[in-house]
């Protein structure tokens, strides 16, 4: 199985998450996953819907790891067919307004951390591509920052305002990195991200917002700001790397604009509403 996934070029990640499932399996069935047929597994999946009551993103999780051992390692591709995928549900995330983001950033007076911050939202990029963020990786010249192998392993550019490029360069003259955007003190290598998530939620704390946020929920304000200013969607996607148009089609629910649905009832002659009923 890890052959097969490293053939197939696989992220770390990922590999890591379907070893995890599969040593998952073997210790509930005790035994080999390859001395169990379609029913056991169909019996596990239910056991983690109804007993363990696991998130639908987890109960996908193990379906792809199932899928990859079953029907590609094992090849029995009637595993594939017998075991339905979870149907997965809308749950819109948590989106700051504008006035939200500027309080919490305002917050953090260490200007590595608030630069950290500004990026996250700046951008729109994942924490794990802004602790990863190299100084080779920002082309000042044409207003890009490349990010490199990022989720799928696949590279992107993303737009570098001019402001977000200024902060950039008075951080760098205060700090003065040498490989990596956000050096640790104390390795030399990339920061943390833990350490990332500490500052935010110290931040939001300070600030009492009240909203369930973590450091992602920039990504998403980050996308549902650039619809409402006017951005076209399929412009988000790429900037967002997502492979599925769909996938930012939820930020049209974000928007607090209303899409700039006109109002139906403005112009209608309303006097009816008072006549007489009969």
């Amino acid at each position: 199985m890890l052959e097969y996934m490293q053939l197939k070029n696989f992220s770390p990640r990922t590999i890591r998450s379907y070893v995890n499932v599969t040593a998952a399996y073997a210790r509930h069935i005790g035994k080999s996953p390859e001395l169990s047929d379609c029913e056991e597994l169909k019996d596990y999946l239910l056991y983690l819907s109804e007993t363990r009551r696991c998130s639908i993103s987890h109960l996908s999780q193990v379906h792809s790891a199932m899928k990859v051992l079953f029907v590609h390692v094992l090849g029995r591709p009637d595993c594939g067919n017998k075991i339905p995928r979870p149907r997965k549900t809308l749950i819109l995330p948590a989106v700051m307004s504008v006035g939200e983001v500027q309080s919490l950033i305002a917050q953090v007076r260490n200007v590595k951390h608030r630069t950290i911050l500004q990026v996250l939202y700046g951008t729109g990029m994942r924490l794990s591509e802004v602790v990863a963020l190299r100084l080779c990786d920002i082309d000042s010249a044409r207003g890009q920052i490349a990010v490199r192998q990022a989720k799928g392993a696949k590279d992107r550019y993303v737009a570098l305002s001019p402001t977000l490029l200024g902060l950039l360069r008075d951080y760098w003259r205060e700090y003065r990195p040498k490989e990596y955007v956000f050096e640790s003190a104390m390795t030399g290598g990339p920061l943390s991200p833990r350490t990332v998530q500490a500052i935010f939620e110290k931040a939001r704390l300070t600030t009492g917002i009240g909203k369930k946020i973590t450091t992602h929920t920039l990504r998403h304000s980050y996308a549902t700001h650039l619809l409402e200013a006017g951005t076209d969607l399929n412009s988000i996607r790429v900037l967002l790397g997502h492979s599925n148009l769909n996938t930012t089609s939820v930020y049209l629910h974000l928007r607090t604009d209303g899409g700039k649905t006109p109002d139906l009832l403005k112009d209608l002659d309303m006097a009816y509403a008072h006549a007489p009923l009969f």
